[in-house]
């Protein structure tokens, strides 16, 4: 997925640079983004990284759990489904020993301020599960009280179960991948969603007490007209999210076979 060049000319909430919307760029995701990795940085920079964090510098978290229920066909991540219990168990109990490690490591500096579960997607294990991370984060790092927890949420496995246990963890944040209100490209992108599914997902949302709900759609996906996207973003406004992520899809099935 890629930003293409748009023109915003006479926002007045940002300046508008001709020289920096020339060319497509990746999606940014992290930084720096996933094009520049290579094997120039390794575990040495990261202890030195660890060791130069002051007492009360603020931290930012960012647990990343690479599955999901249901795989879709458009989808660029590295996934994979849930549905093998022992390869999951075993990636939470790697996660849960990098938790301990980094906490070890860090003996109690820095202060976490925000936590980020992103993937895949996060409710692709189980609610327990899910609590039981948070739990061990807030045991092995310096977590503020009044840290600010986000999850990425899939509305086809999301659940009053996971619903609660947002609301018992305080995730005061959540991104929500709508993608599509059309029913035929849902179905060609393999990720059916009906209307009614997104509404009772942000009902439960909004009785768990998540303040902050992102929407996550896209643009260009096979056989979509501008008719349908402008459909799904009056659709999208209707539900009153609080914030709208509009992603470019890149289609390049030599690198994604699931995109054949």
């Amino acid at each position: 997925m890629y930003y293409l060049p748009v023109k915003v000319q006479n926002c007045p909430m940002w300046p508008y640079f001709e020289e920096l919307l020339a060319t497509p760029v990746p999606r940014y995701t992290s930084y720096p983004t996933a094009a520049d990795f290579g094997d120039g940085v390794g575990s040495t920079d990261m202890q030195v990284g660890l060791d130069a964090i002051g007492a009360a510098m603020p931290l930012s978290l960012y647990v990343h759990i690479p599955f999901c229920e249901q795989i879709c066909w458009y989808c660029g991540c590295n996934t994979a489904k849930s549905n093998r219990t022992d390869r999951l168990d075993a990636y939470l109990e790697a996660l849960n020993a990098e938790i301990g490690l980094v906490g070890r490591l860090l003996g109690g500096r820095g202060k976490v301020g925000r936590i980020a579960f992103g993937g895949g997607s996060p409710n692709a294990i189980a609610p327990a599960q899910f609590l039981g991370l948070v739990e061990r984060i807030e045991s092995a790092l310096n977590v503020a009280s009044d840290r600010i927890i986000s999850v990425e949420v899939d509305p086809r496995s999301f659940t009053e179960g996971w619903a609660g246990a947002l609301g018992q963890a305080g995730v005061s944040r959540v991104s929500l991948g709508v993608q599509t209100f059309s029913e035929p490209i849902q179905r060609a992108i393999g990720r059916v969603q009906p209307h009614a599914m997104i509404a009772r997902t942000m009902e439960l949302l909004r009785g768990a007490g998540v303040a902050s709900v992102n929407f996550d759609l896209m643009y260009g996906l096979p056989g979509q007209t501008a008719a349908e996207l402008e459909d799904t973003l009056a659709q999208s406004l209707a539900m009153q999210p609080d914030r709208i992520a509009l992603f470019g899809y890149a289609h390049v099935p030599h690198l994604i076979p699931r995109q054949r």
